[in-house]
């Protein structure tokens, strides 16, 4: 049997009341127990003792009831502990408890053998899929088992969890399980074919049910998963259905851009734009994006939709921002800037529109005429846009700017809004633009991919660096050497020269060089002669088992010969000299 779990006492008088002798029939004298204030330190004292229990030992019993199974089967105790510990976790476990045993549960499955990912799969999860998809902690197993388990372990987990999906895909923790197994089965579709169609029909599908979920906290998760992974047909249905609730006229009155997660629909379609290869998906993307542009000038000022703008600024494609930003944005500025969502929209088109736009904007419509630069300094809200655009303007211009503001102060037309730029830009006036020097270290950040390529090509230039060096010494080797013969030669040509001059004719140094040949040769033969019979023997085996080593050796004792000759005429020369002193 199960150790009883401590369960947490409604109140401290009813554990003493429970206690108490008197009500127990008990011998023990009272008195102990009448004093109020003592049963309760020995209640909580009790109940301390209880929570203080490590969590490996409120298990031992199932460990016990389990060792004939871990022995025979050859089952690792740490990985049914981790299970065991968290399927069976009590109400006073802590948050990082229950943290660390979900990790705990993860790493022992990832390390596991598939016998053991199979009793663990049958005796703990196979029948509480759904109960375990709606948990904080242990859906992680779920997405665990889907990413590296089975296959006929994932299908399961998928089949039991479309059953109960339109329950499941407004919870936070269950939904993020259906998106895990629609990012692997977009992998292996061959592998769960028919659990993967199950799951696009039903996110394709349009009912009052599915139109909902487009704007449901939770549910709207699935569709963004759904356009980052689908592709091709699937993906152009799924945007030709949205494009019914982007600013269109529909009959259900559903629009996404101005609604607080439908927008985040809009955003991720913009998002997915340059990934896009099939040319009749990517019109229907280009049209939901351009009417967005068109209608820029409402979406601004709404709560939410400025978001869509804001997105197109950031990370969308070049000739979006350019006719969002010329044609929209740089007429509707002054307006703009003074509307509260729309000052947000303002700030980012300052930051990513680029100098020649910032310019424009400032020759056009800041420094027009000294009410609109009045309007815009006073404004609570667009108050914001201007100090960003002062951050960007050139000397020049921020020399026209805090002129502009010196003469609003000396007329006293400067509110306390006004009054923090003047400070801002005075404060500011030599200093680098923070927000260009932001963005210019974001921009320069390099991804992990190029961080990788830079270190391979880093390696690349060493060796190309050592090879570079090695070839350069061995040419400096050679000319070395070559130096080094031709010196030799001068020499011997200089030795040749000072010998001719001694002897009174060519002839008489012709008959000494063939003098010294005949020495050496008879030297040489002597040597022979003392070498034994055996080591010749196994010298010439030597020589017919090692062909090439026998020539290198010839070359060794021919090039010690020489030198040895050479030694010998110089001792001869030598000789002859102090004879002739």
């Amino acid at each position: 049997m199960l150790n009883q779990i401590p369960i947490e006492f409604n109140s401290d008088q009813d554990e003493f009341h429970q206690c108490n002798p008197s009500k127990s029939d008990s011998t023990a004298t009272p008195s102990l127990f009448d004093n109020t204030i003592s049963s309760k330190v020995l209640c909580s004292q009790l109940f301390e003792d209880h929570l203080n229990q490590d969590e490996d030992d409120e298990f031992e019993s199932l460990n016990k009831q389990l060792q004939g199974v871990l022995l025979t089967d050859n089952y690792r105790p740490s990985l049914i502990q981790a299970f065991q510990t968290d399927m069976y976790k009590s109400s006073y476990l802590t948050h990082e408890k229950l943290t660390k045993n979900s990790r705990r549960m993860q790493q022992e499955y990832e390390q596991a053998n598939n016998k053991e990912r199979e009793y663990v799969f049958n005796t703990y999860i196979k029948n509480n899929i759904v109960n375990l998809s709606l948990d904080k902690y242990q859906h992680y197993i779920l997405e665990k088992i889907i990413e590296i388990g089975p296959i006929n372990f994932r299908n399961i987990i998928l089949d039991q969890m479309f059953t109960f999906i339109k329950k499941l895909v407004t919870d936070l923790h269950a939904c993020k399980v259906i998106q895990k197994g629609l990012e692997i089965m977009q992998l292996y579709s061959t592998e769960s074919r028919s659990q993967y169609q199950k799951y696009i029909n039903f996110i394709l599908e349009e009912n009052n049910f599915t139109r909902r979920l487009y704007t449901d906290k939770i549910g709207n998760q699935l569709y963004q998963k759904g356009l980052d992974v689908f592709e091709e047909q699937n993906l152009d249905q799924l945007l030709r259905i949205f494009d019914k609730y982007i600013l269109n006229q529909n009959q259900y009155s559903l629009e996404l851009s101005t609604d607080q997660y439908g927008c985040l629909l809009v955003n991720k379609i913009i998002d997915i734009y340059p990934k896009l290869i099939d040319s009749n998906t990517k019109s229907i993307a280009n049209q939901i994006i351009m009417r967005t542009i068109q209608n820029s000038s409402c979406l601004i000022r709404r709560q939410y939709a400025n978001y869509i703008i804001q997105q197109i600024l950031e990370k969308g494609q070049e000739i979006h921002k350019r006719i969002l930003l010329d044609n929209f944005l740089i007429k509707d500025f002054v307006s703009m800037s003074m509307d509260k969502y729309g000052s947000n929209v303002a700030e980012k088109a300052i930051v990513y529109a680029g100098q020649q736009w910032r310019q424009k904007l400032w020759e056009e419509e800041v420094s027009v005429s000294e009410s609109s630069f009045r309007k815009l300094v006073n404004d609570q809200f667009a108050n914001y846009p201007i100090q960003r655009l002062y951050e960007y303007l050139s000397i020049e211009y921020r020399n026209e700017f805090i002129a502009l503001l010196n003469r609003l102060h000396d007329s006293h037309f400067l509110n306390h809004h006004g009054q923090i730029v003047l400070k801002f830009s005075l404060s500011n006036y030599n200093v680098k633009r923070f927000a260009q020097k932001v963005n210019s270290n974001e921009s320069t950040k390099p991804t992990k991919q190029q961080e990788k390529n830079k270190q391979l090509q880093q390696i690349y230039d060493q060796k190309q660096k050592f090879s570079s060096n090695q070839m350069q010494y061995q040419q400096y080797l050679q000319q070395q050497q070559l130096m080094a013969q031709q010196y030799q030669w001068f020499q011997q040509q200089q030795q040749q020269q000072q010998q001719q001059q001694q002897f009174k004719s060519p002839i008489e140094f012709q008959q000494y060089q063939a003098m010294l040949l005949q020495q050496n040769m008879m030297m040489y033969q002597l040597q022979q002669q003392m070498i034994s019979p055996q080591f010749q023997q196994s010298f010439q085996h030597q020589q017919q088992q090692f062909a090439f080593q026998q020539s290198l050796q010839h070359q060794d004792q021919g090039n010690q010969q020489v030198q040895n000759y050479y030694q010998q005429f110089q001792c001869f020369q030598q000789m002859s000299q102090n004879q002739q002193e």
